[in-house]
């Protein structure tokens, strides 16, 4: 699954401003490596994963985007490409944001099938709030999901603590820190998943359990 808090800090996205008589957007993209991959605290790889996307940013607040990553190879799934599509507006009043949003999660091979999600987040100052609800087809039969999750930076720290619901149990706690030399992006990332001893009739547990230590590091460049 994607990126929305992942375990593995992407390279940071910068823009290129495309005039026309009345509109501007930004267009960008990022490439980085990963020596895993990881998603809302589910482990997506058991070694590195190259990863990249392209972005799109008006200036109403609209956006749009491409992401891939390297998945599989851990507990005997097969190696494959996640490629996500997103679209949403975000903007700002004052000292809060807010967000609206779509995501579709896609794979090749055998490593999973498909996620469709809306995503809503806000956020004041160094706090932020992310609820995203989805479902994840399961060939036959769907399973219905939720995510929640809140994120407390300061600086180049942040602590993302995130819960999934529904069809799915689990949560995680993520630390990180994040810091650009020479136009690279590096970051470290903690996480420490924890799933349910006991999942609810019907439900699955998704969060690993344990700690990870992920490493990053990662490049964005103008279009």
């Amino acid at each position: 699954m994607k990126k929305l808090n992942v375990l593995a800090i992407s390279a940071a996205v910068a823009g290129v401003i495309v005039s026309s008589a009345a509109v501007a957007a930004d267009v960008s993209a990022n490439l980085g490596l990963a020596t895993q991959y990881y998603f809302r605290g589910v482990q997506q790889t058991t070694g590195a994963a190259a990863q990249g996307g392209v972005d799109y940013e008006h200036e109403s607040g609209a956006y749009a985007g491409i992401w891939a990553s390297d998945v599989g190879g851990h507990d005997g799934s097969s190696a494959g490409i996640e490629t996500d599509y997103y679209f949403g507006y975000g903007g700002e009043v004052e000292d809060f944001s807010y967000g609206l949003g779509y995501t579709l999660y896609t794979y090749t091979g055998d490593f999973d099938t498909e996620y469709s999600e809306i995503n809503l987040s806000g956020g004041y100052g160094p706090l932020s709030l992310e609820f995203s609800t989805g479902t994840h087809e399961e060939g036959a039969t769907d399973a219905d999901y939720t995510f929640t999750a809140v994120t407390y930076e300061y600086e180049s720290l942040s602590a993302t603590y995130g819960v999934w619901g529904s069809d799915f149990e689990g949560a995680y706690l993520e630390i990180g820190f994040s810091k650009e030399i020479s136009e690279l992006d590096f970051g470290i990332s903690i996480i420490n998943g924890d799933a349910e001893d006991s999942p609810s009739a019907g439900s699955t547990n998704v969060a690993t359990d344990g700690t990870a230590l992920v490493l990053t590091i990662g490049k964005s460049f103008d279009l």
